[in-house]
């Protein structure tokens, strides 16, 4: 792989995409995730959390990027 880094912890990260390496584990069914931003979003599957309102209609979502699809039908 060609790509390069400035900061050795997004090298660092990017590297777990070529080894497979998942360090981060869901604690309640123990899911491994390459990725603790990916794991922090998978532990609202769980806890029922959905900080992400709908500015429009105050629709809760989980993730940004579903309230941001949501957003689209105002």
């Amino acid at each position: 792989c060609d790509r390069r880094f400035s900061r050795s912890d997004e090298l660092t990260r990017h590297l777990r995409i070529h080894t497979g390496h998942k360090p981060f584990q869901c604690r309640i069914c123990l899911r491994n995730f390459s990725r603790s931003d990916h794991l922090t979003t998978h532990i609202r599957t769980h806890t029922g959390e959905k900080p992400f309102a709908c500015e429009f209609c105050g629709r809760k979502f989980a993730r940004s990027d579903e309230r941001k699809r949501h957003a689209k039908i105002h």
